[in-house]
């Protein structure tokens, strides 16, 4: 059994709320299915995204895509959105904080 897009979100943002950490939802999905994009806010102008993929080997789980300046950011989910407008588009906002060990202990 899948899990709900915005049921994957609440938990992600729920997760982080929980530790002081600040997270916008800058674009609502679709509440079932949407694709799930997390930009990490790292700091000097530079952003590290995550997003949900289907890995044949173990499911859908969040992995890191890549890491952005922040002018490159706005390009590429612009473009993203023009593809699929359901997507959901979360913003993580700490430094020093390890998003991978999160998704990794949620689950995700």
């Amino acid at each position: 059994m899948s899990l709900k897009a915005k049921m994957i979100v609440d938990v992600i943002r729920w997760s982080l709320e929980r530790q002081g950490i600040q997270v916008y939802i800058e674009h609502k999905g679709d509440i079932d299915a949407g694709a799930i994009f997390i930009k990490h806010d790292k700091g000097g102008g530079l952003y590290d995204v995550y997003h949900r993929v289907n890995d044949s080997n173990i499911g859908k789980k969040i992995k890191f895509l890549k890491t952005f300046k922040e002018e490159n950011l706005n390009i590429f989910f612009e473009k993203q959105t023009d593809i699929d407008g359901d997507l959901w588009l979360i913003e993580v906002v700490s430094k020093g904080f390890d998003l991978q060990s999160l998704f990794f202990k949620q689950g995700l």
